[in-house]
């Protein structure tokens, strides 16, 4: 169960450091996270082998730890006197027979003091005396919070005087739930049950129901030692070394490492968002972009009349020289930053920017990440010139290419059509009409046509030939009307790829939340192995969740 625990820590820390990687977490996001371990008091022995008890004593200075230590023991293992308070070390107190494997790198073994022992009585359990937690020496805390991992059972050491003492019970109880406890109010000579009692009180409100308080009197005379419950709290010690039940206090430390694990998990997954939060973001995207697109196609208007005019005036070609001087601007200040173009230009890149940075603002207001959603952005942005520009050269060539509408079209094909047929047949009719009178005139001898033929025949052959080019030059579209109307299919056509390529943004955006989603919450599965204490001794020690 270790092993896998330690595995689903390690994915955990992996799956933190990706999603921190890539913007959609931070190092405040993830700073518990990184410091969770997989560490047990079984790993202070060799894999496999019979293990102990490690039972720890905590307490303020002065409460008479060490003493009580030296009693337990059965000889002296503990400073005890003025030097106590100033002590900087732990104390292990083992059989001869047991041996502490090498521990971790970093881990603060120079300040540890071993003395052993050949009686078989105390065998099953491995003493640690620390360092007094209240003490004024900062590092003394760091050395407690490195064994804390590696001990079973927390015996919190008061005294009558001090019990309400804060200061360590604050350091001991961001940990509570990994340990089992037992409490003792050392130096009874000078107690009394209403100080127990409220003692208790305090402990209730920390989680224990029904905690196991021990009243001992620890002077080194035995003969003047007032009648305490030390019997019970070595009873309680020699229980808790049963095999059975160090493993089942095993088991519950890693419960509790795997609901930390799970906290710190969904402490990310809350940071990272959710797929409702998502689809409301995407649903303001369309609203800010329908703004958005009315506001650019009216601001628009002129620097398209203006690119149109400048086509008809015969200006080369606007767009294509709008091109040339962005690069020729981009090398001069060797940058990578889009320059603006005729047809582009700065407002209509504020524009853009505006509703992509309202977009940022409705991410942030979600609570989704903006940092992975601003960076894909910035590259759509930088894009949007040379994008509007091509689609816009496009427009332009395929309007002249094309002319008007498609009516338009077969009529002018038709006029021009006419143009030709009509004054072709007029002057053929009129051909036909002086051959016939010329014929006429041979047979009879009368006179050959006249002026007024000759006047009406050419107003025939000239109406026949001016009202089809006439027709034909209305109809056709001008240049700047057609070179308008491509601009204006180009923008709109560049509009619609830049909302499809911020619409693309947003889907990777999705795809890459719901992808880190997806492997939190099966983090959060695979940790999430939670088992009940059924041990009547053990419910007393162990705290309540949500303690």
């Amino acid at each position: 169960m270790s092993n896998e625990f330690d595995q689903t820590l390690q994915s955990a820390k992996r799956w933190a450091l990706t999603a921190r990687n890539g913007g959609w977490l931070t190092d405040a996001d993830i700073a518990h996270l990184e410091t969770l371990e997989n560490r047990s008091p079984a790993g202070l022995f060799e894999p496999g082998a019979h293990r102990p008890l490690v039972a720890a004593f905590f307490g303020g200075t002065g409460v008479g730890k060490s003493t009580l230590l030296n009693r337990l023991a059965g000889q002296s293992v503990a400073i005890v006197g003025v030097e106590r308070p100033t002590s900087r070390e732990v104390s292990i107190f083992l059989h001869e027979s047991l041996h502490i494997r090498q521990l971790p790198e970093g881990f603060p073994v120079d300040r540890v003091r071993v003395a052993r022992h050949a009686d078989e009585k105390r065998k099953q359990v491995l003493w640690i005396d620390m360092p007094d937690i209240d003490s004024t020496e900062s590092s003394n805390r760091d050395l407690v919070v490195d064994w804390l991992p590696h001990i079973d059972v927390l015996i919190y050491v008061v005294s009558p005087e001090r019990y309400r003492d804060d200061k360590g019970w604050r350091l001991l109880r961001e940990h509570v739930r990994e340990h089992a406890w037992l409490f003792v109010m050392n130096q009874w000579d000078l107690g009394q049950e209403a100080q127990v009692a409220d003692f208790i009180k305090l402990l209730r409100q920390g989680g224990f129901s029904s905690p196991m308080v021990f009243r001992t009197d620890s002077r080194e005379e035995s003969s003047k030692r007032k009648p305490d419950e030390f019997a019970e709290l070595e009873t309680a010690i020699q229980t808790l070394a049963d095999s059975h039940l160090i493993e089942q206090l095993e088991q519950r430390a890693l419960e509790a490492r795997k609901e930390e694990l799970q906290t710190a998990v969904t402490t990310c997954l809350d940071r990272i968002g959710n797929d409702l939060s998502l689809k409301r973001l995407r649903d303001e995207w369309r609203d800010i972009w329908n703004v958005s697109t009315d506001e650019l196609l009216q601001g628009l208007k002129w620097p398209m009349g203006e690119v149109a005019r400048a086509f008809v005036r015969h200006d080369a070609n606007p767009l294509r020289r709008s091109i040339q001087l962005e690069r020729k601007e981009k090398a001069l200040v060797n940058t990578q930053a889009p320059s603006p173009s005729i047809l582009w230009d700065d407002w209509a890149q504020m524009q853009l920017q505006d509703a992509l940075d309202r977009l940022m603002v409705e991410a942030a207001g979600q609570e989704l990440p903006v940092t992975p959603l601003k960076f894909k952005l910035s590259t759509l942005l930088e894009s949007a010139p040379k994008l509007m520009t091509d689609e816009a050269q496009k427009g332009l060539r395929l309007a002249l290419a094309n002319p008007g509408n498609m009516a338009q079209r077969i009529l002018l094909k038709f006029t021009a059509l006419c143009s030709v047929i009509l004054p072709v047949a007029a002057m053929g009719w009129v051909s036909w009409q002086a051959y016939s009178g010329y014929y006429e005139s041979a047979l009879t001898h009368t006179g050959f046509l006249g002026a007024d033929f000759a006047v009406h025949s050419g107003l025939i052959v000239a109406i026949a030939w001016l009202l089809p080019f006439f027709l034909n030059q209305q109809i056709k579209p001008s240049h700047e009307r057609t070179a308008l109307k491509g601009l204006r299919n180009g923008v709109n056509s560049g509009l619609a790829r830049l909302n499809y390529l911020a619409d693309k943004v947003l889907e990777d955006y999705a795809s890459e939340l719901t992808a880190h989603l997806s492997e939190g919450r099966q983090l959060l599965t695979s940790s999430d192995a939670r088992q009940s204490t059924d041990n009547k001794f053990l419910e007393r020690i162990i705290p309540r969740v949500g303690a």
